[in-house]
């Protein structure tokens, strides 16, 4: 397929004007559950404002011109670890706390994550649309690697839904062929295509926008209101009601609310890359062409201006289509052209490494010497109740020469791996597995890492991967009514307790003396006691989101040495609890560095 490089030049800068002036006019509506009608901004900006919807494609995009291609979701994990720092709501924050219990991508995106279907990697599609134009194949693949960073299921078909959409929109206009198209990537009996087909249907039954969302959430609601599936419903819902209009496209998406900014940004995007010349400059004077990151990017060389960033993007593309292959080809390239600095391929084999959603708890660690994924059991935390914890290391030789020698597991004193030696040879391009298990001997404290060595001599050249994986929060456990003692391993924040009544008891030991936020969360009833002090009651049946800076919590004064928390249930049923810690202050920081007793 031939798209000239001038169409694909409008589309491109108009997909990030669309997508700045769409979250400028959401932003102040993000988070309202209620309709309120909008026709222009309010407030009237002097600026863009800056957002995380383009804040991670600059970060992302910068990520893959410093460690070329192929897209990994190994090298967008930097994401977390350098570029996007200080309080992270939601799946970003787990994400991060993740990378730091040495859990990398994809399971950064699936342990401990009940924002798995959150809005983070839907707001980035453009990007990989942009960089793949007219091929949802190879835009879907690319989006895929980003997503898996800090989502699973509905997260990431969200990301699939929308770089399937945008990038067949720089070849086709007509939305119906568009919703067509990105339907065909998605699982068919699966909530999040249930819900576009009903938005569709609805739509089409009454043409009113507030009874589409009406019918949205009676049949898919969520206690959410950054849920995927409801907030791209609204973005169809936006579309189908636009009518040629990009002013009507935007204030309709901003009109329906919840993630607000999120939904009038992709929206503004995307009817942007299908009518380039749409965006009146009632929109784009007030906000100019500056390029305006959040204050948590760090790190940054972030271009001065749109513009500048669509340069970037056009360049990358370039680079990605001659790469992959892809079935689109630009055509009439100018000579002056954009050209940037970008490092090389650092493998041929691009198709070893693609990933492919699973229910597999699976971390890519390295690509060099090879490429090395570990895969965890289910219950990815190392519990102490007799269960065999079980890893199996997955090499794959992505260089053009045959590689042998040894790998060797090494650990920390108490931690046996068995076995802990194995002899590997392996042509290009050729995999294997090696299983081993891990056996911890039980200790006083409970921890976040347990750190994995991994000691490559491969051709005679050593080389050493960190891996790592949590202990278990072991709970004492008294039957309030029995009075039966017993031990709970939870192995994630979130966990059942029975029916009746009941105290899960805990020692925690922080690093510091510090402030900390204590997430109570669940659907159990519950009363929380410090020190024999009660600090917290949570009634059963709460609103169920634990972030740090919404749902259940308690903030408290944390001094070093121990410190006994009870948690005391009261319920009828077997309900879900969520417990964990984290900092005070704006969203929140997940803490790792406590030990339990």
């Amino acid at each position: 397929m031939k798209l000239s490089y001038k169409t694909y030049r409008e589309k491109l800068n108009a997909c990030y004007v669309g997508k700045t002036v769409g979250g400028t006019l959401g932003i102040p509506r993000e988070g309202h559950l209620d309709v309120l009608p909008i026709d222009y901004y309010d407030p009237i900006p002097t600026e863009m404002l800056p957002n995380d919807d383009l804040d991670l494609q600059v970060s992302n995009l910068q990520i893959v011109m410093q460690h070329g291609l192929p897209v990994c979701r190994y090298h967008l994990g930097d994401t977390w670890r350098y570029y996007n720092r200080c309080s992270l709501p939601d799946e970003y924050g787990i994400a991060r706390a993740n990378y730091e219990k040495l859990l990398r991508a994809p399971l950064s995106g699936i342990y401990n994550n009940h924002f798995h279907g959150g809005m983070g990697s839907a707001i980035r599609s453009e990007l990989w649309a942009c960089l793949a134009p007219g091929d949802p194949d190879l835009a879907v693949r690319l989006a895929i690697e980003d997503a898996c960073v800090d989502h699973y299921d509905d997260g990431i078909l969200s990301a699939i839904f929308l770089a399937a959409i945008e990038s067949a929109a720089f070849t086709e206009s007509d939305v119906r062929k568009l919703i067509e198209i990105a339907l065909s990537y998605l699982p068919a009996d699966h909530r999040m295509t249930r819900a576009f087909c009903c938005t569709v249907d609805a739509w089409d039954k009454t043409h009113d926008p507030l009874y589409v969302r009406k019918t949205v959430l009676e049949n898919y609601p969520s206690e959410n209101w950054t849920d995927v599936t409801i907030n791209l419903s609204f973005i169809l819902t936006a579309l189908l009601a636009a009518e040629g209009s990009f002013d009507r496209a935007i204030c309709t998406a901003a009109e329906l609310g919840y993630d607000a900014d999120c939904t009038c940004a992709t929206v503004g995007a995307l009817f942007a890359i299908i009518c380039p010349d749409s965006i009146d400059r009632r929109w784009t004077d007030p906000i100019g062409d500056e390029l305006l990151l959040s204050e948590n990017m760090t790190n940054m060389q972030s271009p001065e201006n749109i513009g500048a960033f669509c340069d970037r993007v056009d360049y990358v593309a370039r680079q990605v289509i001659k790469y992959y292959g892809s079935e689109t080809e630009l055509i009439d390239i100018p000579e002056d052209a954009p050209v940037f600095k970008m490092a090389p391929p650092h493998t041929e084999y691009y198709e070893l490494l693609a990933y492919e959603p699973s229910e597999e708890k699976a971390s890519l660690l390295t690509l060099s010497p090879l490429a090395a994924t570990l895969v965890y059991p289910d219950e990815v935390a190392y519990a102490y109740d007799g269960r065999e914890y079980r890893m199996t290391l997955r090499l794959t030789n992505t260089d053009n020469i045959r590689k042998s020698g040894t790998v060797i597991i090494r650990t920390a004193e108490g931690t046996v791996a068995a076995p802990d030696r194995f002899d590997i040879k392996l042509e290009e391009g050729e995999s294997c597995e090696l299983s081993f298990r891990i056996e911890k001997r039980e200790s006083a404290a409970r921890v976040s890492v347990n750190l994995l060595l991994l000691d490559f001599c491969l051709n005679g050249i050593k080389a050493s991967v960190e891996a790592g994986f949590p202990d278990a929060r072991r709970f004492t456990v008294e039957d309030l009514d029995s009075g039966k003692i017993y031990t709970h391993e939870a192995t994630e924040s979130a966990f059942k307790v029975p029916a009746g009544r009941y105290r899960y008891s805990i020692v925690l030991k922080p690093a510091v003396s510090r402030p900390m936020r204590l997430s109570v969360n669940g659907k159990a009833s519950v009363t929380v006691f410090q020190n024999g002090t009660e600090v917290h009651h949570r009634d059963a049946d709460g609103p169920y989101v634990p972030a740090l800076h919404r749902g259940g919590r308690v903030d408290l004064n944390i001094t070093r040495g121990c410190h006994r928390f009870d948690f005391v249930y009261d319920n009828s049923e077997a309900r879900e609890s969520y417990l964990d810690f984290g900092t005070p202050f704006g969203c929140g920081e997940w803490i790792t560095t406590n030990e339990y007793k």
